[in-house]
């Protein structure tokens, strides 16, 4: 590496990790205020700028706050934005039963996005280290300027001024805990959402590993996944068969929770297909919940609960992921660790998820 050892790596990641949640729900309630539009306008001029300054970085203070400050901040103000614009702008059109279906789209084009770029960033690395990062803030501002042709929705036109923002930080929290079914939902999500990040920050390359997948074999691996999720992510909802989202979230952890116990005993090729089913899962989770919360919150305070939606599931990472790496040292690596994992997924969602309420879950 050009800046340091794999500790400098760390500090980089831990760095990230900090930025992003420190900047999540105050991003949110900026978003509430000042539109969802203008928001991910400074998304992506953010993430543009910061990528480019990491392409040209000559020392390690350049590359950490670039990313820290530009890449990590602008991230910030992507999430949660997109899936509240979405909503609230299909909300004006009283078609919001489309949800499920535009969100699937949304995030089948961001997973084929990675599976093409985990590809074209590799090539672009042997023109110069940093270029795969400048071509990414080019795409980033190309997305800014795409910005300009969107429409703020007709909900979204009452805004807040800038006295009330720090009232409106609280919003989000009281959102996902004002009623006893969010109260039991964002426990619900909080907690397997923890755990999802766990299984893709960690688990899961190190299981790559000890299969004995090479960088590149890694790489295609994630590419094949990222393809194959895409598609999932289309067609699950239009196959669901009456499926609520209740079930879907539930049912896709505990199947989740089963393919990780499966995971020690199977040969290389095998886990390949059980990643795949994996990432499957996941993307069927993470529409499910995108939908459930959105139909269960306000416009005014949407951004800033799925903000704090986003805090709510990352922070257990951010503070106990080395200790998660050292669980895994302790079990005597990830074979016999994802074992144990999956039980305590399967377990733990079936307790937090006989707290939901059926009839109150959306179709």
């Amino acid at each position: 590496m050009s800046f340091g050892s794999y500790t400098t790596v760390a500090l980089l990641d831990s760095g990230a990790v900090m930025s992003s949640l420190l900047m999540e729900i105050p991003t949110g309630a900026f978003a509430d205020i000042v539109g969802k539009k203008r928001t991910l306008m400074v998304a992506f001029l953010l993430q543009g700028l910061g990528s480019i300054l990491m392409g040209f970085a000559s020392s390690f203070w350049m590359l950490a706050l670039s990313l820290w400050l530009f890449v990590c901040v602008g991230g910030a103000f992507y999430s949660g934005t997109i899936d509240a614009l979405v909503y609230d702008s299909l909300k004006a059109l009283k078609r919001e039963d489309e949800y499920d279906k535009k969100i699937s789209i949304i995030s089948a084009t961001r997973l084929w996005s990675m599976a093409a770029c985990s590809v074209l960033g590799g090539l672009a690395y042997y023109v110069f280290p940093g270029f795969p990062y400048i071509l990414n803030g080019i795409v980033c501002l190309i997305g800014l300027f795409a910005c300009f042709f969107l429409v703020e929705p007709a909900v979204d036109t009452e805004k807040y001024t800038l006295s009330t923002f720090f009232r409106q930080n609280t919003l989000g929290i009281r959102s996902l805990f004002g009623s006893g079914y969010m109260r039991r939902l964002s426990v619900f999500l909080g907690v397997t959402g923890a755990f999802t990040l766990v299984i893709y920050n960690l688990l899961d390359d190190l299981l790559a590993v000890e299969f004995g997948y090479s960088p590149m074999g890694i790489s295609i691996l994630f590419a094949i996944a990222c393809l194959v999720a895409g598609f999932a992510s289309i067609y699950v909802p239009r196959i669901r068969f009456g499926i609520n989202q209740r079930t879907l979230l539930i049912g896709s952890m505990v199947i989740m929770g089963f393919l990780l116990i499966l995971s020690p005993i199977v040969g290389m090729t095998i886990f390949g297909l059980i990643l795949f089913l994996r990432v499957i899962m996941e993307v069927v989770y993470e529409n499910a919940s995108s939908v459930i919360i959105n139909k269960n919150t306000e416009s005014r305070v949407r951004a800033t609960t799925l903000s704090s939606l986003s805090l709510l599931r990352s922070l257990p990472y951010a503070i106990g992921g080395t200790f998660a790496g050292v669980l895994v040292d302790m079990a005597g690596g990830a074979r016999t660790f994802s074992v144990w994992y999956g039980i305590a997924l399967i377990l733990l969602t079936a307790v937090f998820g006989a707290l939901l309420d059926k009839e109150k879950s959306p179709n």
